[in-house]
């Protein structure tokens, strides 16, 4: 079908000559957290109130560990990213915040989700985090 032909087949399906009526509206891409997206974490304060945050939300916690393989040598964390219900999301600097065993403590018992797991635990496990139960998508997506 030629795009005169395609063209005038939809004028059929449609009233006032607008969009057919049978499209769907197209899906609305997600480009951000609901709540926005948040500061980054730097400083012990902004650490201890992310701690309190994540101690008081409940069920499973995303987490997701961003490193710069690719342009340094090593494994080192330079974001860490997390996600739990009634505690939103968080955004830390794990060099301007080194040591995120508080986090880890207040996380201990909490199943953690992460993709790849095996990627991130060992940058993770280097600033004080390392979970008690664990569910790695990748694993659940074979």
């Amino acid at each position: 079908m030629t795009d005169a032909q395609e063209t005038a087949a939809d004028l059929r399906n449609t009233t006032g000559g607008g969009p057919p009526d049978d499209v769907e509206k197209a899906p609305i891409p997600l480009l951000e957290p609901r709540e926005g997206i948040p500061p980054v974490v730097a400083d012990e304060d902004a650490l201890a109130r992310v701690v309190a945050a994540f101690a008081a939300g409940t069920g499973p916690v995303a987490v997701d560990a961003e490193r710069a393989s690719g342009y340094r040598y090593g494994q080192r964390a330079y974001l860490v990213q997390l996600r739990r219900e009634g505690a939103g999301s968080a955004l830390i600097d794990p060099v301007g915040c080194p040591d995120l065993s508080a986090l880890g403590e207040a996380l201990s018992g909490t199943e953690w989700i992460l993709h790849a797991a095996t990627q991130d635990l060992p940058c993770l496990r280097e600033i004080g985090m390392v979970p008690t139960s664990l569910f790695d998508t990748e694993l659940a997506g074979r």
